[in-house]
Formats: C-alpha cells, structure tokens, sequence
C-alpha cells in the first residue's frame, strides 16, 4: 500500500534487489516471488554464455497477507538447500505517522537442509534466525531511499564454531520513465562474518499490472538474508559480477 501523500508507492517490489523494502501486499492476497542469480560470473566468457550458460541459485515464495501491513511468507532455495519461513510488519507510514519515514520489520527463521558430513541437519548450526528493519523515504513518486539495519545469524554455518553478520543496507530507487526504474543497494558489514567483497548491486526495475520485474548486476550469489548480507565473492567495482533477476506476482 502507497503513501497517502504520492500517487506511487515508495518501491514496487517486497526487495530493493537483495533488501527488503518496507512494501507489504493488500490483506487476503497471495504474493509469488522468483529470485534468480547466475553462479559463473559475466567474465567467464563465451564457454559459459557470458555468465548466462550455467547453474544457478534460485529460491521460489510464496506470501500471504493476514492484513494490509502484515504477511506470512516461505520460501526454499537450491543453494544450501534451505528452507525459511517469515514475517513482514509494516508498523509506520511516512504519511499517516506524521514522520519523515515508513518503517517494517522482517523475522525469519530458516533451515540448511543440505548434509553435511558430521553434521546433523537439525543441529544449531544449521539453523539461522533473521532480523532486518526497513526505513524508507520518499521524496516523490520517482526518488525513494532505502535504509535496512540487518542481523542474521550462522552466516558461516560449515565453520564451527559459527558467527552471525551484523550489516547495514542502503538503497535506492529512481523512476526514470513511466513505471521504469533505476535501483541500487550496498549492503558493508558492521561486524561478524564477511565475504570477500561488500554486497552491491544495480539494476532496472519494471512494473506491469500485477508483475514486477527486476533485472540487475550484483557481486553475490546469495539469495537468503543470512546468504547475501556478508557480501560476495566478486569485486563489482573492478568489473567482476553476477547476472540476477526478481519477479514478483501479486494475486
């Protein structure tokens, strides 16, 4: 549901590219949700298609609205193979609180259910718990800034013993053209487990009636909280990154 005060919400889509955004579905409707990142990086070349010709981390979603500012969702990815399940609350509209933001916070619980010798699938380690809150500005129908303090826990979970991440994502959208959008998000670690490189992506965003599409660059290939807030494996500013996609249906 959009702002009271513009014609367009703040952000089309439930995630910025990896972060999630403060938007929640209308009660009683479904949303669908496909992320899609390719594992070869875009340097690899012809032999893998440009980062195109290879295998892929994928995780498929599905929302329930139990009212405007509340959603349940679950969802499971092949990388890992873990299972999460979810809450969305958005608790303040920047127009109806009178504050100069929206703000909502994301719980999840999730499951690596992947075998790992010595290790059992329901042991500590294997399960991770997420806490992400969501503070958004919007400027005007096409300017939207996205800020998301972020704690996932056994973000290293095939370490023993495991760390947590502590991170801290910021984000954007510029609609450009009717519905058409530019958006970004980089996501530094505070503390905790980190990746190579700091997470960052860019990419263009496209609404059509109850779809939204994404497209996008980014140098991880992390599709869960606790699997992109320590970053990548590549180094996006030096030209190395992953090509990734989201598609939300809402129904």
């Amino acid at each position: 549901m959009s702002s009271e005060s513009f014609a367009k919400p703040p952000f089309w889509g439930t995630r910025l590219i990896n972060l999630p955004t403060d938007r929640t579905i209308e009660k009683g409707h479904l949303l669908f949700r496909i992320s899609h990142r390719y594992v070869p990086e875009v340097s690899s070349g012809y032999d893998f298609f440009f980062g195109l010709d290879g295998p892929a981390n994928v995780l498929i979603g599905l929302g329930y609205a139990i009212s405007d500012n509340l959603t349940l969702s679950v969802g499971r990815t092949n990388y890992f193979k873990e299972i999460e399940l979810g809450a969305d609350w958005r608790f303040l509209e920047q127009k109806k609180s009178g504050l100069p933001f929206s703000a909502a916070v994301h719980f999840s619980g999730s499951l690596v259910t992947q075998s790992q010798r010595g290790v059992a699938t329901f042991s500590s380690e294997h399960f991770k718990f997420n806490t992400q809150i969501s503070l958004s500005h919007q400027f005007n129908d096409r300017f939207s800034l996205l800020v998301v303090p972020a704690y996932s826990s056994n973000t290293d979970h095939w370490d023993t013993p495991s760390k947590g991440t502590l991170a801290l994502g910021v984000g954007g959208r510029f609609m450009f053209l009717d519905d058409l959008s530019l958006i970004a998000e980089w996501i530094p670690v505070l503390s905790g487990y980190k990746d190579s490189f700091t997470g960052l992506g860019i990419g263009i965003e496209k609404k059509i009636g109850g779809h939204v599409f994404q497209v996008f660059i980014l140098n991880s290939s992390g599709v869960m909280s606790d699997q992109f807030l320590p970053g990548g494996d590549l180094n996006l500013i030096k030209g190395g990154f992953h090509f990734g996609f989201n598609i939300f249906r809402t129904f």
